[in-house]
């Protein structure tokens, strides 16, 4: 059973939800950002999205990070559905790596967190978020982005 990681009041992060989780979190969860490629996904969208969840797609290849600008389309679909008062849930494969940039950067675009304290809490909940340095760096880039 997956129990997903709340980093605000709306949004939670975690690894890929097993095809009994899903109705439990399509009930808890009105919108899902799903950062995995096809071939990894344990369930079906089209079944998530007749359960009533909007979903965003966005894969990443594991051990990658996405580009500022795929980062930034998803921080501000996650703004969009967290104004709409859907709770959002983040997630990959294992609950690290993808998922927990996404976090990280969430904190920093919703928060106004920097780097260094967004990755500290989002730690503190997953010890092993953000897995590689191009996911620091696009994290980096996000942080002098935000500065702006």
């Amino acid at each position: 059973m997956i129990n997903p990681r709340f980093i605000s009041e709306n949004v939670a992060f975690s690894s890929m939800p097993y095809p009994e989780d899903i109705p439990r979190l399509a009930e808890e969860f009105g919108a899902f950002v799903v950062l995995v490629e096809d071939h990894e996904l344990f369930y079906g969208l089209e079944k998530l999205k007749e359960l009533g969840p909007e979903v965003l797609h966005s894969p990443i290849p594991d051990f990658t990070a996405p580009s500022l600008e795929a980062l930034l389309e998803i921080l501000r679909w996650i703004g969009e559905k967290t104004r709409e008062g859907k709770r959002v849930l983040i997630h990959c494969l294992g609950g690290s790596g993808r998922s927990g940039t996404v976090a990280v950067a969430w904190l920093m675009y919703s928060k106004g967190l920097s780097l260094r304290e967004a990755l500290y809490r989002v730690r503190s909940l997953r010890p092993t978020a953000v897995e590689t340095p191009d996911q620091l760096n696009v994290l980096k880039m996000l942080e002098k982005f935000l500065k702006k």
